[in-house]
């Protein structure tokens, strides 16, 4: 096993201070082009409901794929594949109604839209996913807008407008930025996009290296929320240790202008070597903090936090 508690100054297993806590974890089966996938639920993104002040919802991945507790993956078929479930929950997080979305076959190694976050901007549903693109079986982003009764997402690809060395495009995150809806593409330095989904390009607005340099490690994890007139974002970096990944987290905070206000330290949810979070959002009675992130990519969970929990953590500037 890995030993996380070589790395120092982590607040580890920050789930233990939840206001509430719910496992999602579920086993399914799903068929595709005449295979069946036996699948187990991994992470998920998390909105309030644009049309319902007391109900939420989870888009939760499935995936074909077992890693075990040594971050070692057992693929059981050739491909891997994604199946993206949708979760409508009452305010009690209990479920209200749950669906999932059609995976079209391709002929690649990754099959289905991974990793999807939802954002409601002007009160519309927006997405934001990877795909592998048959063309060039490479990984790219894809985003639009989706309506809560469409049984699947469709795949618009979006490349950068600017230069990139990126091969493959992954953890882009949306944020509202003075009724804006735009992207940080990276943190060092801070990328702010935005989409055009007419020419279905990621145009560069601008960008700030007023950031600790560390900031070169982040990838975006969860879109932008906003609380105490700030944004808040969980973003993700991995650490080798014994040869192996070890994902860990943490909380960035800026103004309403984008300047960097504070961050947190290093944070594990339930020090597991492989976690995954990419849902983050506000409950708006409370202004409490829902947390949707994975265990192994086989665990889906949900916790509450407390504002002033989450705030403890943030090292200001």
């Amino acid at each position: 096993m890995l030993n996380l508690r070589r790395i120092k100054n982590i607040n580890f297993n920050i789930a233990n201070n939840c206001l509430f806590y719910k496992d999602f974890s579920c086993r399914s089966k799903q068929k595709l082009n005449n295979i069946s996938y036996n699948l187990l639920s991994s992470s998920s993104s998390i909105i309030n409901h644009p049309n319902f002040d007391d109900r939420y919802i989870l888009i939760t991945r499935n995936l074909n794929y077992i890693i075990d507790k040594n971050a070692n993956t057992h693929n059981l078929n050739e491909k891997i594949v994604t199946f993206n479930k949708i979760i409508v929950l009452n305010k009690y997080f209990n479920i209200i109604r749950e669906f999932f979305l059609e995976t079209p076959f391709q002929n690649v190694p990754y099959i289905g839209v991974e990793d999807v976050r939802f954002f409601v901007h002007d009160n519309a549903i927006y997405y934001i996913g990877s795909y592998c693109d048959e063309m060039d079986q490479r990984i790219k982003i894809v985003s639009g807008t989706y309506d809560i009764n469409d049984t699947k997402l469709i795949p618009n690809i979006i490349t950068p407008s600017f230069h990139t060395n990126n091969n493959w495009e992954k953890n882009w995150v949306f944020f509202n930025n003075n009724g804006d809806l735009n992207i940080i593409y990276k943190w060092k330095p801070l990328y702010i996009c935005k989409i055009n989904y007419d020419t279905k390009k990621l145009d560069l607005l601008n960008t700030n290296d007023n950031v600790p340099a560390f900031f070169n490690m982040f990838r975006g994890s969860t879109n932008g929320i906003e609380y105490d007139n700030k944004i808040w974002f969980i973003v993700h970096y991995s650490k080798k240790i014994n040869d192996k990944n070890c994902y860990l987290h943490a909380f960035v905070v800026f103004d309403k202008q984008m300047n960097l206000l504070g961050y947190s330290n290093p944070f594990k949810f339930k020090n597991c070597i492989i976690e995954y979070c990419i849902g983050m959002e506000m409950n708006k009675n409370t202004n409490n903090f829902i947390i949707t992130y994975s265990l192994l990519d086989r665990r889906s969970n949900l916790i509450v936090l407390s504002h002033a929990f989450i705030n403890s953590l943030i090292k200001y500037l």
